[in-house]
């Protein structure tokens, strides 16, 4: 009777355990970022769902090239991923924006990122000091080719990392024709109208206003068609075509366009 009695109590605390390690083992969950002022897309599912490689092809206008596969033996595993056909390759042809971790072996931050501007051949001063900027720097001419200019605003400062960002991001924007970028502000030390510091304020967002396009200039405020998304077709409107563009870069955490919200209504916000 003892001896059944001692197995019946060890059974119950063997359950007891069990019952207590299902209670405590944690959901899957939304990754919260660290930092304050970062958006993620409203559309933007966790896990990211699978797409398919042939739909990564849907918008051919600024869709990274797909690799070719010349027979069964070449078709890409986990153990012999396929090599990357150019910086959007590297980060995989998926639209959604990359983690932080996988950002960071594309955007260096300070003297790696400072290096990786001049061997781009992008024209830059660094600067001494700016409030909230790890790396600040200013834009002394094109970027990839592209004119960024702005009106009373001064010049285009940011941290580097943008700046690369906008320089890795700008063969897409040539593809589509683009020769020039309007922008309002970039480095802009303020809060978000949430009230946690912008990326503004840390010189890694951006806001465009217009785009010179084949010598066509188009204004967000006018020739942005709202309601279309970011998978576009080749025969898109030429300014939702080249917003699409940062946004399936996969480069940027913050992707805010007139589709989003009133205070976006006559730009595109990309951070």
């Amino acid at each position: 009777m003892i001896a059944r009695a001692a197995f019946l109590v060890a059974l119950l605390s063997a359950g007891a355990a069990l019952s207590g390690c299902a209670h405590e083992a944690p959901e899957a969950s939304y990754p919260q970022a660290a930092g304050g002022g970062w958006v993620v897309p409203a559309n933007y599912a966790w896990p990211p769902v699978a797409v398919p490689a042939s739909g990564a092809t849907a918008n051919r206008a600024v869709s990274a090239p797909v690799p070719t596969r010349t027979n069964a033996a070449s078709v890409a595993t986990k153990s012999e991923p396929l090599p990357p056909t150019s910086a959007f390759a590297k980060m995989g042809d998926v639209p959604r924006p990359r983690t932080r971790n996988e950002l960071r072996s594309v955007l260096p931050g300070s003297a790696a990122c400072l290096a990786e501007l001049a061997q781009r051949g992008v024209p830059f001063h660094s600067l001494d000091h700016e409030l909230g900027v790890k790396t600040p720097v200013v834009v002394a001419g094109p970027i990839g080719g592209i004119r960024f200019y702005t009106g009373a605003n001064g010049p285009l400062i940011a941290d580097c990392r943008l700046v690369l960002a906008l320089d890795l991001v700008a063969p897409q924007l040539s593809t589509l024709g683009v020769s020039d970028v309007r922008f309002s502000g970039a480095y802009v030390y303020r809060l978000s109208n949430k009230g946690r510091v912008s990326l503004h304020a840390y010189g890694l967002a951006i806001d465009m206003h217009g785009f010179t396009r084949l010598g066509v200039h188009y204004e967000v405020d006018r020739d942005f068609h709202k309601g279309l998304g970011t998978a576009l077709a080749a025969d898109a409107p030429a300014t939702n075509a080249i917003a699409s563009a940062f946004h399936n870069s996969g480069l940027f955490h913050e992707y805010l366009t007139p589709d989003d919200n009133a205070d976006h209504h006559d730009h595109v916000h990309v951070g």
